[in-house]
């Protein structure tokens, strides 16, 4: 089930999600912070009474209120059965990284919608109470590299991790 709410989104998901014999693939047209029709309509699709993924990438930096940002999550995985997991990753802002300030402060005077970033320390507080896969909330390209790769830099201001509810 995957959930928007732009409409240039839901013209390509109605191109390119298409179900099968073995799944089922769904559209939901709504906003991320209407958790509970999120749930509603998601139950058409899923048995939400077995684990699933919520998968939040990117995502959550559209939510500029930081208790609603937080509520929406704990709200969302709250319903959700044990063995499920959460997997998010949001962009921070951090006194090393000046140029990403910088660039999302001018997408914010120019752009919509409004990005909100957030410290390492409140994207790791979205995991709290569920059990941290290793190695935790780190930067998204340390969050394990493939060996042999190419060279990464040291971090990105992307940061995020996978929980799974006991």
């Amino acid at each position: 089930v995957y959930v928007d709410n732009d409409p240039i989104v839901l013209a390509h998901a109605e191109a390119l999600l298409t179900s099968t014999p073995e799944g089922r693939t769904d559209y939901l047209d709504l906003d991320l912070r209407d958790a509970d029709a999120i749930l509603e309509r998601a139950a058409q699709s899923l048995d939400l009474t077995r684990p699933v993924a919520l998968i939040l990438l990117g995502v959550v930096i559209f939510i500029e209120d930081d208790a609603q940002a937080l509520g929406t999550v704990r709200h969302l995985m709250d319903a959700l059965p044990a063995g499920s997991h959460l997997v998010l990753s949001h962009t921070v802002t951090r006194p090393d990284m000046p140029d990403v300030d910088a660039a999302v402060a001018f997408w914010n005077e120019h752009g919509t919608p409004r990005l909100t970033q957030r410290t390492p320390e409140a994207v790791a507080g979205f995991f709290d109470g569920l059990e941290l896969l290793e190695p935790g909330v780190v930067s998204c390209n340390r969050w394990r590299p493939q060996d042999g790769g190419a060279a990464l830099p040291d971090e990105v201001a992307m940061f995020g991790g996978v929980g799974r509810k006991a």
